[in-house]
């Protein structure tokens, strides 16, 4: 199974160009390492090229994709960052953003883990407007397409999280500030029962994975950590829990908390590889794809459009709020 809470799809571009021979070596030896999974010795013949050539794309690039190959994300993203403020061509500057949205949402996995759900939305976030921006450098990027609508589910789904955490918190500054500090013992049995269903229900919606399906739909009804691709990662902590490619937030359904099943064969298309029964296994089914991986370039143009329309409506929200507030002095002009 896949680590990633998104299909992930690294390109591994190796360039011939003309440049120095001794450069030119340095580059191959660290492609047959890199084809060899040997992540680190390519990662030091890609730092000789760079040295040699400070500004040699293919060097760089594929430094990118060994660092993150060894799960060095931020390296993958301080190298892709510096590649797209330089760089000119857009075939390059559509598959450098590419990699860098996806160097960036591998980065929200920690933070997503550990119910850090401030940072994993800033990860969020720069990985959208990165596939953004590969799509504005290359339209035809099915995988960019795929990954700049999905990296918006997630964010949406991030902010949820959020807000009904924000309001938990919110509803337990009232019961701190409660009028009626000396209660009758009842009344305080009868908190402590409605806390007790609270705590309840919160355990029963918890979702470790963040895939909108909850931890105790995943887990079954034998209490134990049920793993359906046998991949070591029980499918409650596993955003694709059959491994088919497909996150398991998609195949769940309109109603996670009775994920659908396509075939009605009492296995739910989460965890099942061929959800229709047609023989034809879901990655390779056009049925059984997310629909977002076969817009049209003209889909794809409209949703790029109609993005910069609502950042266009935010920036003047702002610039209103900000003219409301002019005589108010503040630390930091956001």
């Amino acid at each position: 199974m896949k680590t990633t809470i998104i299909t992930i799809f690294i390109i591994a571009l190796f360039f011939t160009i003309s440049c120095k021979e001794n450069d030119l070596s340095y580059i191959r030896e660290g492609n047959s390492k890199y084809f060899e999974k040997k992540y680190r010795n390519a990662e030091t013949s890609y730092q000789k090229a760079i040295n040699m050539d400070s500004i040699s794309f293919p060097a760089n690039f594929n430094l990118a994709n060994a660092f993150y190959k060894q799960e060095k994300y931020d390296k993958s993203e301080n190298i892709l960052q510096k590649i797209v403020k330089r760089e000119t061509e857009k075939e390059k500057l559509g598959k450098a953003y590419f990699n860098l949205g996806n160097s960036q949402i591998k980065q929200a996995e920690k933070p997503m883990t550990e119910k850090d759900t401030e940072n994993a939305i800033k990860f969020i976030e720069k990985s959208v407007e990165s596939y953004k921006n590969s799509l504005r450098n290359n339209p035809n990027n099915n995988d960019a397409k795929y990954n700049y609508m999905y990296a918006k589910e997630i964010l949406k789904l991030l902010q949820a999280q959020q807000a009904e955490q924000q309001k938990q918190e919110g509803d337990g500054d009232c019961d701190k500030n409660g009028d009626n500090k000396d209660g009758d013992k009842s009344d305080k049995n009868d908190k402590n029962k409605d806390g007790d269903k609270n705590n309840q229900n919160t355990e029963q919606q918890n979702d470790k994975d963040g895939d909108g399906i909850p931890d105790k739909v995943e887990q079954g009804d034998d209490k134990k950590q049920r793993d359906t691709d046998k991949d070591g990662k029980p499918d409650m902590e596993d955003t694709d829990s059959d491994n088919d490619g497909i996150p398991d937030s998609y195949e769940a359904g309109e109603n996670p908390n009775k994920p659908k099943d396509t075939d009605n064969d009492g296995l739910p298309d989460y965890r099942d590889t061929d959800s229709d029964n047609d023989g034809i296994p879901d990655n390779e089914d056009p049925d059984a794809l997310p629909k977002a991986v076969q817009i049209s370039d003209e889909d794809a143009q409209r949703i790029l459009d109609r993005q910069n329309k609502l950042d266009k409506d935010l920036q003047n929200k702002v610039k209103k709020a900000k003219a409301r507030a002019s005589k108010v002095k503040v630390d930091k002009d956001w």
